[in-house]
This record gives C-alpha cells, structure tokens and sequence, in this order.
C-alpha cells in the first residue's frame, strides 16, 4: 500500500465533494455494512477533509475505517511507532477527524506502515523482548488515543526484505500477531491486519505461494480482520490493477482456508496509464520529441497513477473521451486508449510538440461494486477500498443499493442421482451449490440419505465443492430411499438443501451351478448369495424358453441370504441358458443373476 500512496501523492489531488449512499426508505431495514478501508493522512484534515467527508456521509455502510497515520521506524535497537512524518500538524488533524468519525459511529482502526528499513522488523519481531516492547508500544497507543484497535501494514517483509528472509521471518510475525491480538483483546479492542496476496495467480495459491511469510492461515484465528490487498497485479507492465479472476482466487482460496467473517477484500479506487510501446521496445511517440531524461520525456514515457476521483476530468480532457473508454469483462474493469501531447522548448527556444500514445486501465464505480459483490457472495466481512476520500463519488449509490439488498442470500442446492443401483455397487450422487446466482467455490456439502418408510435424514459422506459450485459423492446404497444434498449456511448466507430423488435398489444375485453338465432329467444344483441378505427372501431358478424365462424351482434366502437351489434338468439333450431371481421386497427391488449355461447329455 505504500507503493500506492507514494504514486497517488505524485498526482493532483482534485477536490470533490463527497458521494452520498442510496438513501433507504423509512421502513427498510439498515443496509449490510459492506464496506471498510484506509483514509490516506493527506485527506483527513480540516483543510483536506475528503477521507472523513467520505466515510461520515456513508458510515451505514462501513464496518470500519483505518486512517492511514502511524510508521514504526527505526529506534536502535528495535523500532518505535509515530504519526507518519509527513503527516503535518499530525495531533490536531487526528484529533479533529476522530472528533468527526466517531461522531458518525465509525470503528476507528487507525493505520501503522512499517517504515523502520530492510530487515529492521524482522530483526525486531525475532527478539522476544523487542518483540513485546512493540506490542506494548502499539497496545499503549490504541489505549491512549480511544481508538477502537489498531491495523498493521507491514510490508517491508514483501517488498524490502526479500523472499530468503520469509522462512526465518514468519514463526517471529506469527507469534508477534499471535501476542498482539491477545494483548489488544484483553482491553478490548480489535486487531486487523493487511498482507499482500497468498494467491500468484488465478491457480497458484496456497501457504506456500504469494507472499507467504504473513502466514494467513496462521494469523487468521488471532486476528479480527485480514485485509488483503488485491490490486497492483500490472505496475510495471501494462494490464488491468486488479483483474477479477485473479481477485477471485484470492477470495475463493482465503474463503475456504480462514473464517470469511472475518475476511475483507481490497478494492482499489484508482486507474494507472501506460505509454505503448512499438514491438521493438521503444515508445509510441510522434512528433519533435525531448531527449529523455527530462521531464517532458518522462512525462509521456513514464507511468502515472489517477485515483478515480480525477479520472472523469481525464476522460473529459482534450485527447481523452470517455466514449472512447471499454470494459473488459473478462477482468470487470475499464480502459481507454488515448494520445497525450506535450509542448516543449528545444536548444534554440522554438516550441516544439510530442505526443504518446498511452493506455489507461481504472477501478471505477461499477468495478468497485463488482468487487464488493464479493462480500455476499463468499460471506466476508467487507471490501477495504484504498483509498476512502480517492474514490469516484459515483460508487455510493452502487453500494448503497448493493448494501440494501443483502438480505441473509440463499444457498441454492441441486442434486442429482440414479433411479435404480444394485446393491454393493458404488454411484454417483452430483450436485451444485449456488447463491445469488454465482457458484459457491470452497462450500462444504453433506450428502444425506432417508431409507424408505423414514422420517429421518443422516449423514452419509461430506465433500468441498470445486470452482464451478459443483460437489461430487461416491456412495454405496444399503437399500432403497431419498438421497438429497445438504449445504450448511456462512455468515450473511443461510442453510440450503436439494430436492431429494429415490434411488431404488436392486438384489445382488450370485448364482454358481454346482454342475455345468447333467444327464437327461437328472438333477441340477445351483448356489445362489443374494444380497443385501434378507432371511426368507423368495428365490426362482429359471430357465430360458425362446424370449421368456420360465421358473423350474423355488427356494428361499437363508440368514447369509444364501440357499442351494435344485430343479429336474430337460430330457432332450442340448445347451440350456438359466439364471436366479431374487423376488423383491419392500426395500429391495428384483434382482437377477448373471445367465449362466448347463449342457444336458445323453
């Protein structure tokens, strides 16, 4: 995140006024607080005041909001933490904006950065007593300053240290979260926390992939909230800030690892442009271009970052037109091609014009809401915005809508079966686990099963569903009943179970003539297992006459469900075709036996 905030202070800030929340009717229910994230220190004063604007005119919406105040910087031989040096006139501006946020009823989570240097922290948190002297400085600050808890965003092991650091480092930064969260816990107050992505891409995600020293799953459990920043996935090159199936992955994979209560997804609210580039490397530019290295050449070559609050005046300047701008569904966010120009004076003072060609990708309103739409869809705690006093006005009325209609989403269950099954063979049972009309990843399911004649469900066999909502069981049927699936409710989301289908059973009949060759009207003998074993099951030998079967003995099943059948053999020579029935019960349908062949001699 402070790769952002040292990009957005290079920008101009365009002040705006601050976007209003759908307003809800008299009589309709508050909405879902959906919403959370970070108020840079350069907009939460009474002179800058659009963060603190922002955040009181929605408080409905926020969970919690993190004014983005406090560096831990070097104190030899650990670190201490202070107001962000650049935060001028630091006391006053802070004590004015709690004066505003909690007027409004906001949680007040205030912001630490690690600002202390390469391998400080880490050396720090390695140290036990160092380890509790910042506990204890952090614990004294939140206490002392009537904030509501405190969020860590410590980045330097990401971004500084370097990744053969990470092995050391994360049993020292789970231990440190571990007796910070119960420090702050035994005052009362909450801990959040803010980590890069566990996530690489949209199929490389896991405790070892990402940034995996911040140890999520690990953490989780202390935790009050984890904030992950999904954003900056192109920096360097060209492409969308936070494309959404890689957002996705992020929320399905910490969704199924930690309590996604207590999850919040960062949502960015700025766009980042490009100058292109021609295929051997250089850039687009025409015109009488400057020398690079000046800043004319580095005002068209270089990357530059809009928080969306500016970008509708960029849509509307000369070269730009928001016509011109299109939305990638693929990745749920905006871009637009556009030609900037620059005058500048050569050697001899004569006025000269370059341009370049430049591509801008941006998080805009309805993006921001696709994003939080995650927050019902996977039951998270919010969507943390960077930054709140940044965004497009224009997103309010999105969220407070979206807010509005959060009702407890139903979990929406389908399942399928097969009608009949011989009994000891295994099939399938599929379903599909859906809400608001996007798959449910990760969602545990129990498939139940009722026995015919029963009121009663039970469990038979749990399984996750994959990445399509779908959820795959193998089971072994004992009888003839109900099979249904079963998908147990998450925060925001209520229980969901499938109609139920029958699935009736068939006898498993084994049948073995003791004798393959018999004389003319001698006697044939013939074991016979049928199974499920029901004592007193009715069993009929049969033989094949044409197209029909004609019964030639009876005989009923023993406690095994086994019996030796006997039946008179033809008196005209020949190969005869026969089989075993199994009479069907109430809970077991007929069943027959493999044909099998008997040669009548002379």
């Amino acid at each position: 995140m402070r790769r952002v905030a040292t990009a957005l202070l290079a920008c101009l800030t365009v002040l705006v006024s601050a976007g209003l929340a759908e307003p809800a009717s008299a009589d309709a229910p508050p909405p879902k607080r959906v919403a959370s994230g970070w108020l840079p220190y350069w907009k939460t004063s009474p002179a800058h005041p659009e963060g603190v604007t922002s955040a009181v005119a929605n408080a409905a919406l926020f969970t919690d909001v993190s004014p983005f105040w406090y560096s831990a910087t070097s104190k030899s031989p650990g670190v201490k933490v202070g107001f962000n040096p650049n935060f001028g006139n630091a006391m006053a501006n802070a004590q004015w904006a709690m004066g505003q946020l909690k007027g409004a009823g906001l949680t007040v989570l205030p912001s630490i950065a690690d600002g202390s240097g390469r391998g400080r922290m880490a050396a720090t948190l390695a140290d036990p007593g160092l380890r509790t002297a910042h506990v204890n400085d952090i614990v004294s600050l939140v206490t002392s300053n009537g904030y509501d808890g405190i969020d860590l965003d410590y980045e330097t092991f990401a971004f500084s240290d370097g990744s053969p650091s990470w092995k050391s480092t994360q049993p020292n930064w789970t231990a440190f979260i571990n007796e910070l969260a119960g420090a702050l816990h035994a005052q009362g107050k909450l801990l959040s926390v803010t980590i890069p992505p566990p996530c690489t891409t949209t199929s490389v995600c896991g405790t070892q992939s990402g940034y995996w020293v911040y140890n999520m799953t690990g953490i989780a459990p202390a935790a009050d909230r984890i904030r992950i920043m999904a954003y900056d996935y192109h920096v360097q090159g060209i492409g969308p800030i936070a494309p959404m199936p890689w957002v996705r992955a992020i929320v399905s994979y910490s969704a199924s690892v930690m309590d996604p209560a207590k999850l919040q997804i960062g949502v960015p609210t700025y766009g980042r442009s490009w100058a292109n580039k021609n295929s051997n490397g250089s850039y687009k530019l025409s015109g009488k271009c400057p020398s690079s290295g000046t800043s004319a050449y580095r005002s068209l070559a270089s990357s530059q970052t809009y928080n969306d609050a500016e970008i509708p005046a960029l849509l509307a300047s000369p070269g730009v037109s928001d016509v011109n701008a299109q939305w990638s569904d693929a990745d749920q966010e905006n871009f637009v091609t556009y030609t900037k120009s620059v005058t500048w004076n050569d050697s001899s003072g004569a006025a000269q014009t370059c341009s370049s060609s430049r591509v801008l990708w941006y998080v805009g309103p309805q993006a921001v809401l696709a994003r939080t739409q995650l927050v019902g869809e996977f039951g998270l705690n919010a969507a943390a915005y960077w930054t709140i006093g940044g965004e497009d006005p224009a997103q309010w009325s999105l969220l407070g809508g979206y807010g509005q209609s959060l009702a407890p989403a139903s979990t929406d269950v389908t399942a399928a079966g097969v009608p009949n099954a011989v009994f000891g063979t295994p099939v399938p049972v599929t379903g599909t686990l859906a809400s608001r009309g996007a798959p449910l990843a990760g969602a545990p399911a129990t498939v139940q099963f009722k026995p015919a004649g029963s009121k009663k469900w039970a469990d038979v066999a749990s399984a996750t569903s994959a990445a399509d909502g779908t959820v795959a069981f193998q089971v072994q049927p004992t009888g003839t009943g109900d099979w249904r699936v079963l998908a147990p409710g998450a925060p925001g989301r209520v229980d969901g179970a499938s109609a139920s289908f029958t699935t009736q059973i068939l006898s498993a009949v084994t049948a073995v003539p003791i004798q393959t060759r018999v004389p003319r009207g001698g006697r044939l003998s013939v074991r016979v297992n049928a199974q499920p074993a029901l004592p007193g099951q009715s069993l009929a030998l049969q033989i094949k006459v044409g197209e029909k079967w004609k019964n030639v003995a009876r005989g009923k099943a023993g406690k095994a469900g086994r019996d030796r059948m006997t039946a008179k053999a033809p008196t005209t020579r020949g190969l005869y075709v026969y089989r075993v029935v199994a009479v069907g019960t109430a809970s077991i349908l007929a069943g027959a036996s493999a044909e099998f062949p008997v040669r009548v001699t002379k």
